[in-house]
């Protein structure tokens, strides 16, 4: 018997709509080509206020419409039919990807739940409502029927702050693409270094703007590297604002104009992996995170990775990258100055562990575990 999933796709189609996708995106972008040729599942996508979605979802009201009215309709005792609800129950199974979560449907509910991060750490959310929305996501994971998330750290995290049965929770880990570990000719990647004015030596980081990420510790490092070394060294950022708590964007606007900082904001995939292939190495001192995707992009890039020694990043980079501690801001600017005077013998050892690291991940792994997860309802 062939299942009916209903798949969320809201942010993968609020990216390729917008900027560019962001990491739950490029998840569901992933597992619905993984599922494309699935033959135990038909994969229906739906997106909460989305028209015209590239991924071809079915378009729900929006969710803050759709979640009131469903929490109204619970309050009087369901008198009413609900459009959206009535759409899920015709699917076997539904899996929420994101914090979009369906309420009070018949099916069972898969939650895809990256991290704790509303719960735990508020800080590093930008929104005077995020006690009260962290509750409310709380609550509604709760209606799962299981969970997945990609790290055990994450599993951990979940199990305790949601008070979720641990036994009910799978830690999947992301894949990296195969292009990734594919090279790249030395013209193309100098086509990409001249498009953006980077020099033959960078330090190149790729995250979001805001302060979970650390960069004002990052820029507070290389800025800490002897002069001339900075600026042949210059850090290259990849990465969008997200939001700055007034202590990132003014370091980083200086450390521009001292020419020791490019910042891209957004590049495509093909030039994002040129510029992997081409840099000294990726420092990623992220204060939470609980996977780390760019990590294994790196490590798949031949790109040696300066990593947090936090949450899920010595999970999925094992022994393969140099971690410091991300709030010691010393220890950051020691290693990228260790980076730039290693031995290419070094080098290349630290290559190799994490090549060997990347090749234990694929997207064909995670969605082989997540139909597994699937074939259980």
């Amino acid at each position: 018997m062939v299942k009916k999933i209903a798949f969320g796709t809201t942010r993968l189609d609020q990216g390729l709509l917008g900027p560019g996708i962001d990491g739950i995106g490029y998840y569901c972008k992933e597992l619905l080509q993984e599922f494309s040729n699935e033959a135990h599942f038909q994969i229906q996508p739906f997106s909460f206020g989305v028209k015209n979605s590239p991924s071809r979802a079915i378009c729900l009201p929006r969710y803050t419409t759709y979640l009131k009215t469903s929490l109204v309709r619970k309050s009087v005792g369901n008198i009413w039919p609900s459009q959206a609800n009535s759409w899920f129950d015709e699917a076997d199974l539904v899996h929420s990807t994101d914090q979009l979560i369906p309420f009070g449907i018949k099916k069972p509910l898969i939650t895809t739940v990256m991290d704790t991060i509303p719960l735990t750490h508020p800080q590093f959310v930008r929104s005077a409502l995020a006690p009260a929305k962290a509750l409310l996501w709380k609550k509604l994971v709760q209606q799962s029927a299981h969970i997945i998330t990609i790290s055990e750290f994450s599993k951990a995290a979940i199990a305790e702050e949601m008070q979720f049965p641990l036994e009910r929770i799978s830690a999947i880990a992301l894949g990296v693409g195969e292009e990734y570990f594919e090279r790249i000719e030395k013209s193309a990647i100098e086509h990409v270094l001249t498009k953006y004015a980077i020099s033959k030596t960078f330090f190149l980081t790729i995250g979001s703007i805001q302060p979970r990420k650390n960069l004002a510790r990052l820029l507070q490092a290389h800025a800490q590297l002897p002069q001339q070394m900075a600026i042949a060294f210059p850090l290259v950022i990849i990465g969008r604002l997200s939001w700055d708590d007034g202590n990132t964007m003014p370091l980083l606007i200086k450390a521009q104009e001292a020419g020791r900082c490019i910042w891209l904001k957004y590049v495509g995939e093909y030039e994002k992996r040129c510029l992997l292939q081409a840099a000294t190495a990726m420092p990623f001192v992220s204060l939470y995170e609980g996977f780390g995707l760019p990590i294994l992009e790196a490590f798949a890039s031949k790109c040696p990775v300066i990593g947090a020694n936090t949450t899920a990043i010595p999970e999925v980079a094992k022994d393969a990258a140099l971690l410091v501690d991300p709030e010691d801001i010393e220890a950051i600017s020691h290693t990228l100055e260790f980076i730039i005077n290693a031995s290419p013998n070094e080098i290349e050892l630290i290559k190799h562990m994490g090549l060997l690291q990347a090749k234990q991940f694929s997207w064909v792994k995670t969605a082989k575990a997540t139909a597994a997860i699937y074939l259980q309802f």
